[in-house]
């Protein structure tokens, strides 16, 4: 099977544009956790005013983690409790509806009777050994 110059191009092309699409997805994905983990750990601490752009202070505050007191660390664990979840349940629905739950299997998918066994040279019964 060979492929003309043509074809080659368009595969090629329609694989880049695939691969810059999902890149862009997690790109975004991971901004948006990012975005959410900040505004519910500025709201958290009661310092709505910290939250400015780029909008990534839970990534600051989480490098300080050793360092702040227990309060501090706690709304540095719950803020990303939740975009954590909404990143697992969809990546949970991505993995269900992304596929068939059932896998197709190649050639028949039932038993195969008596006849069909023996018609593709399967022996049912064995010769005597002694004969």
């Amino acid at each position: 099977m060979s492929m003309s110059r043509r074809d080659i191009y368009r595969f090629v092309l329609g694989l880049v544009a695939r691969m810059s699409v999902i890149t862009g997805a997690v790109v975004a994905s991971a901004y948006a956790w990012i975005l959410t983990a900040s505004l519910i750990f500025c709201f958290g601490v009661h310092h709505p005013e910290l939250l400015a752009f780029p909008y990534t202070q839970w990534a600051d505050a989480a490098s300080l983690f050793h360092v702040v007191n227990w309060q501090i660390k706690m709304w540095i664990v719950t803020a990303a409790v939740p975009p954590s979840a909404v990143v697992l349940i969809a990546l949970k629905l991505l993995v269900r509806f992304g596929r068939s739950p059932t896998r197709p299997l190649y050639g028949a998918s039932q038993w195969a009777d008596l006849g069909q066994m023996r018609d593709g040279g399967v022996q049912t019964r064995r010769k005597p050994s002694g004969s």
